[in-house]
């Protein structure tokens, strides 16, 4: 491998990083790994504003689109849960929160 590699795949490309570079360069990926755990995911389409959930870990997302059959413009709302991303490396490649924080307190 030359240079910094563009895509980490593996845990072993994280702990090569880590082991090969200066902190300045492998601090931010380690960084990341923490915060892409979670984010916010759409769960799916709401009738209004009204009957959707709003608390510490629902939200409701709304955007304005065009209707292809009457051309009016309409209000979408979109229910949005706070949960575990899917595409992270944290659970694709099994990190654990005590990991990736003992590796970025050195």
């Amino acid at each position: 491998m030359k240079g910094f590699p563009k895509h980490l795949n593996s845990k072993f490309d994280y702990y090569y990083i880590k082991e090969n570079f200066p902190a300045k360069k492998w601090k931010p990926k380690w960084q990341q790994l923490l915060g892409e755990r979670y984010r916010w995911l759409d769960t799916g389409n709401l009738e209004s504003e009204e009957k959707g959930i709003v608390d510490t870990t629902h939200r409701i997302s709304s955007y304005t689109t065009t209707d292809q059959e009457t051309g009016k413009e309409k209000t979408v709302y979109v229910q949005q849960e706070y949960m575990k991303n899917p595409g992270s490396d944290f659970w694709r490649l099994n990190f654990t929160e005590e990991e990736v924080l003992k590796a970025l307190q050195e």
